[in-house]
């Protein structure tokens, strides 16, 4: 018991000594602190960002043009940029006070007039997610028909001296009529600053439409109204081939939102009691800014920052889980090499060097494009093809262990092979596992990026190789916040890898152990 007791206070000693040797290194210092940041941000990256690095797209900008950095518009020529907007209140109608966030104005035979008789908006709960506007039209069969149209719209202002990458606007409708009575819906946003309007039908390719029929679904513009919409459909619409943003948001204007509904009771309706309704949903239109976020937007409007913050995730797991089976195997074929020695040696070393002198990069893409680009398997096969250098490293350690004085006296008292194996042998090598572990890391990680750069990912995730490969294929050379940020983070951790095993080096290696 007492000699159990003296070996566990010899091993605590002696790890808090070698924990006292690892914190007087520098280089220990500096490698650990960059590891524990991108640990740090990989394991809170879901609170640092809200966005899903691959799934969140169209977060701003257009697929023309690469959403800039937020803090660009603070240097020159930053002052045209503009940020995402989302100027409706209330989208859904979900407060029952509708005239509280919108506007009702009305026209009877096209003449405007501030309320009318025949036109009523309401809130009505039971239709919509949260609700829906209801505007509804009767008229008795002693009144007149005439044409009536509604706007319920909105005013805001944009804020920016430059025009937004795009704009989306969001409608759904619910026709309720009879035969009698027509209904025409447009949507629309207008300028009213310049006096140019944009308006949108919901027949096919905007066309305007007059509905007849009670629906039952929700009817949208065809195709959906945005402003980046296929040029034909723009040109057949409204005659131009040019941006509509800029048309409608140039710099700082002020501008109306709105849905426009007309309902044609038509003379022949004379003598007839009519009635039409239509539910409102989600009347919404977005703005996407020119510059977004710490790091701006890819090709698909992705934001950058998060695939960074996610991609410290996947490189850092690769890197230790690829290095972790590299070493496992490459000591468990060194050890069973060395050791046992003869025909088993022969035939691992063979292996070994057969496996040592197939170019590492094409075997790695030719077994990735076989086997698939998962994360699973791109880890396993780093790993599968990276022990061949330190398993005759190990080999050779153990060559000169196993005719060392303490383990022929091991031998001379009876001790089997495992025992001197698992208390003599390994014990001795570890030094070399922790420094080649530590050092195994970067050529993972840099493994890993190599073939995502050649486009041998996994497409459900994001890594810093990955972000590389989108540069490439997507001609992002010249955004440079999109190229640096990931190159300099393979760097920075697979330098303080090397530096831990540096660190390492020095403190378990006797030949380089500082004298104090």
């Amino acid at each position: 018991m007492a000699t159990r007791r003296q070996k566990i206070r010899f091993n605590i000693e002696r790890t808090r000594k070698l924990f006292n040797a690892f914190l007087r290194s520098k280089r220990a210092n500096v490698g650990l602190l960059i590891i524990i940041f991108f640990i740090a941000i990989a394991a809170f990256a879901s609170l640092l960002t809200p966005y899903d690095p691959t799934l969140d797209t169209w977060l701003a900008g257009s697929g023309s043009y690469h959403a800039r950095p937020s803090w660009f518009k603070y240097f020159p020529g930053g002052e045209y940029l503009s940020e995402n907007l989302a100027p409706i209140p209330d989208p859904e109608f979900s407060d029952p006070s509708i005239s509280k966030n919108w506007n009702a104005e009305f026209l009877l035979s096209d003449k405007p007039v501030e309320y009318s008789t025949n036109i009523f908006v309401e809130h009505e709960q039971a239709i919509g997610k949260s609700g829906s506007a209801l505007i509804t039209y009767h008229r008795s069969n002693a009144s007149t028909p005439q044409k009536a149209t509604i706007r319920l719209d909105t005013n805001s202002y944009y804020p920016y001296r430059g025009p937004p990458a795009r704009f989306v606007c969001k409608v759904k409708i619910i026709i309720e009529g009879s035969k009698d009575l027509p209904i025409e819906p447009l949507l629309f946003v207008e300028d009213t600053t310049h006096q140019t309007r944009l308006d949108w039908g919901f027949g096919l390719n905007w066309n305007n439409a007059n509905f007849t029929e009670t629906m039952t679904k929700w009817k949208t513009p065809s195709p959906q109204a945005t402003s980046d919409t296929e040029v034909g459909v723009r040109m057949s619409r409204f005659n131009t081939i040019s941006s509509l943003e800029e048309m409608v948001f140039p710099e700082n204007v002020s501008y109306t939102f709105g849905l426009e509904i007309t309902f044609w009771d038509v003379p022949t309706n004379a003598g007839k009691d009519i009635r039409g309704s239509v539910y409102v949903d989600v009347l919404d239109i977005k703005l996407f800014g020119t510059s977004f976020g710490l790091l701006g937007c890819d090709w698909q409007g992705r934001d950058l920052f998060t695939q960074l913050i996610y991609g410290a995730r996947i490189s850092i797991s690769v890197g230790l889980i690829a290095a972790g089976i590299s070493v496992l195997l490459g000591l468990i074929v060194g050890l069973v090499a060395g050791y046992i020695g003869g025909g088993v040696d022969e035939v691992l070393m063979r292996l070994t060097d057969a496996l040592l002198v197939l170019p590492g990069l094409p075997l790695l893409i030719v077994l990735i494009a076989v086997l698939g680009t998962s994360i699973s398997n791109l880890i396993i096969i780093i790993g599968f093809l990276g022990w061949m250098g330190f398993a005759r490293v190990v080999r050779s350690q153990v060559l000169s262990l196993k005719e060392r004085p303490f383990v022929e006296a091991a031998r001379a008292i009876g001790a089997g092979k495992s025992h001197v194996i698992f208390k003599h042998i390994i014990p001795n090598v570890m030094s070399l596992v922790y420094v080649t572990l530590a050092t195994s890391v970067p050529a993972a990680i840099v493994s890993e990026a190599a073939l995502s750069w050649l486009g041998y990912f996994d497409p459900y995730i994001m890594s810093w190789g990955r972000m590389l490969n989108d540069v490439q294929v997507h001609s992002g050379y010249g955004d440079w916040w999109w190229v640096i940020p990931p190159g300099l983070c393979i760097a920075a951790v697979s330098v303080s890898f090397i530096l831990l095993g540096y660190a390492l080096d020095d403190i378990l290696n006797p030949r380089l152990r500082l004298r104090r």
